[in-house]
Formats: structure tokens, C-alpha cells, sequence
């Protein structure tokens, strides 16, 4: 009995040590996010909206997509002699992953495409990253983030831009990270252009409410202008079904919201994997991770004619795989080619 009940009592102590936070988890990862309080910063954002349907035409638009960074893992906010660890200086694990990434990002303007592509690649107007920033939604983990990639271009490592949403793990031990996205871009879910090109974040995933209001924003955008977009999980596949949006009737719903409009692509992480495949008539690209070895991150350019998107192995230093197809009823002839250029789902 005695036994028993010291067990009982180092459990209780384990689990009061660990946190709220650890049970929280439990149930965000089961449902949506709610969209935190607004939080008012100088520093957020002022993202360009054009409400308009008809398309202007003279699109030529380059951006890099990624997910997955993880800022967190296998570190700490502390080092060895209790001092705060600074993750730019003395950087370690996933740490060192991002700065590659972030090194080749900024070197990539000016580099060619894959040779079959031709041509060389454009200043970006940005980067978007779908999702798990962070390892736990801790602020140390956020600060990190933000020392890493900024939020206007120059702020931190990388030169360009950034449009982040939040994944499950942001969401582990608080909402911290989801109200600091909403401080730096006015919500969760928000939408910005690129010229004629709409793009929409949808953070985790697109929950009742979100679907609403991205039904009210496709509708001022009208059926002609290209669209892409962007949240954490999969629409297929592993791990899309673990969680509360591969659960009920979300990937319906969005199905439902999305057709009728000219959504050239969706881009998505959670997946420890870099691919492409089809979902519902909708071309849906997965683009690596800071983690398990899938370093990598997209290459996308939109013109009026054609959408390119390329996966660049930032640990291998090569093309793994691409896709061009076209857009805007072009007859643009869709080609891809890369040593995964058969998948038809994006699973190693």
C-alpha cells in the first residue's frame, strides 16, 4: 500500500511540474484554435487587399514556401552555465538546420531553376511558412523564431518578408505564438496580394468559423484572380487524420468553400515530407521540415500562364523534385520531372 501510494503521489508531483500546458495540448491538438485577443502593435503588417474580381494582368510573382521550423527543438532557453542561450551565435540542432535554410534562401535570387525549367529566379516578395514554428509555443522558442526570420525583411537572417501561421505545436504549452501572429498580421487568418495573385493564411486549418470567413473572402475576390492557399495540415495522407480537422467535415466544407474558384494551389506542412498530389481537382504541395531530415523548402513563381513550383534539399544542395502546370485557362503544357516527379501522393 505504502507503495502505491508514493507512486501516486511522484505521479501527481510529475505531472503538476510538467503543467497545465501538457493537458492543454491534449485537447488542442483534438481542436480548433480559438483566434486569440487582439493585440495592438506598431510593428504589425499592413497587408495589401485589393478588393477586386477581374484579373490586371502583367502577373509575375516569386516566393518560397516552407514549414515545419521547430524553433525550440533539441535546445533551450538556457545554456550550460544558466545564461541565456543566443541561437545566432551559438547555434545547435534544428537551430543550424533553419540558418542553412535561411542562408540559401537569400542566396537564391539570381540562382537558375532546374535546368529543364530554364531561367533564373526572381527576388521573392516573401516566404510563407505553414505552421509549427516552434517546438512548444514557449516565448523563448517564439524569440527564436523571430531572431531567425524577422517579420518585414532584414530583421533578422532572412532578407525577405515573412507570413507565418501557427501549427498544433505552437499551440503545446499556450497560446503565446498565436497572439504574436496575430499582433504581426492582425489575426490568424489573413489575406494579402501580390498583385493580381490572392493569397490566404489559414494557420492550423481551416475550423466553422474560418471556413465562413473564407467563404466571404473568396466571394470579394471574384472567380478570376489565382489563389493560393496556405495552412498546417495535410488534406491526405499521414497524419491527416489524427487530429480535429481530418475529423468531421472540415476537408468537406473546404472543399465545398474552394470549388468555383481558381485556387492554383494549397501548401501545407505537418507531414515531416517535401511533395506533391492531387486532392479533389486541387494541386496540394507538402514543403519539408527543420526536422527528420526534410530539409527543404518550395520555389514557387506565378505568372498569368503558369504556375512553377521547385523543391530545393537545402542539406543535399540539389533540385529534389518539380512541377509546372498552367493557369488562367493557358495552354501552358504541364511537365514535371526531379527524382520524386511521379508522386502522385508525396509519401518517401
Amino acid at each position: 500500500m505504502r507503495q502505491r501510494v508514493l507512486l501516486g503521489l511522484a505521479i501527481a508531483a510529475a505531472l503538476s511540474a510538467v503543467g497545465a500546458g501538457a493537458w492543454r495540448w491534449r485537447a488542442n491538438n483534438l481542436e480548433p484554435s480559438p483566434d486569440p485577443a487582439a493585440v495592438g502593435s506598431s510593428r504589425a503588417v499592413v497587408h495589401d487587399i485589393t478588393r477586386r474580381s477581374e484579373r490586371r494582368g502583367g502577373l509575375d510573382v516569386t516566393f518560397f514556401a516552407a514549414s515545419d521550423t521547430h524553433l525550440g527543438f533539441d535546445s533551450s532557453e538556457h545554456d550550460l552555465l544558466g545564461k541565456l542561450h543566443d541561437p545566432l551565435t551559438r547555434p545547435r540542432g534544428v537551430e543550424l538546420v533553419n540558418q542553412r535554410q535561411i542562408r540559401d534562401m537569400n542566396a537564391m535570387p539570381g540562382r537558375p531553376w532546374p535546368a529543364e525549367l530554364g531561367g533564373n529566379i526572381e527576388r521573392p516578395r516573401g516566404v510563407l511558412i505553414s505552421g509549427d514554428l516552434t517546438e512548444n509555443g514557449d516565448p523563448w522558442q517564439w524569440r527564436h523564431f523571430v531572431a531567425h526570420y524577422g517579420l518585414n525583411g532584414g530583421d533578422g537572417l532572412l532578407a525577405f518578408p515573412v507570413f507565418e501561421g501557427h501549427g498544433n505545436h505552437d499551440k503545446h504549452h499556450s497560446w503565446y505564438v498565436l497572439d504574436r501572429i496575430r499582433e504581426r498580421h492582425g489575426a490568424t487568418r489573413y489575406a494579402f496580394d501580390w498583385d493580381d495573385l490572392h493569397l490566404v493564411c489559414l494557420g492550423e486549418a481551416p475550423d466553422d468559423d474560418a471556413l465562413a470567413w473564407l467563404a466571404q473572402d473568396l466571394a470579394s475576390v471574384g472567380r478570376e484572380r489565382p489563389v493560393i492557399v496556405y495552412f498546417h495540415f495535410p488534406l491526405q495522407g499521414p497524419y491527416s487524420e489524427d487530429n480535429w480537422f481530418g475529423r468531421g467535415n472540415y476537408r468537406d466544407t473546404f472543399a465545398t468553400a474552394v470549388t468555383g474558384y481558381n485556387v492554383i494551389a494549397v501548401f501545407h506542412g505537418h507531414f515531416h515530407a517535401s511533395g506533391r498530389y492531387r486532392w479533389r481537382a486541387l494541386d496540394v504541395y507538402n514543403m519539408g521540415a527543420a526536422k527528420h531530415r526534410r530539409f527543404a523548402f518550395g520555389v514557387v513563381r506565378v505568372t498569368d500562364d503558369r504556375l512553377r513550383v521547385a523543391s530545393w534539399h537545402h542539406g543535399d544542395q540539389h533540385w529534389e523534385w518539380w512541377h509546372e502546370k498552367p493557369i488562367n485557362g493557358s495552354a501552358v503544357t504541364p511537365r514535371a520531372g526531379g527524382e520524386r516527379a511521379d508522386q502522385g501522393a508525396m509519401f518517401d
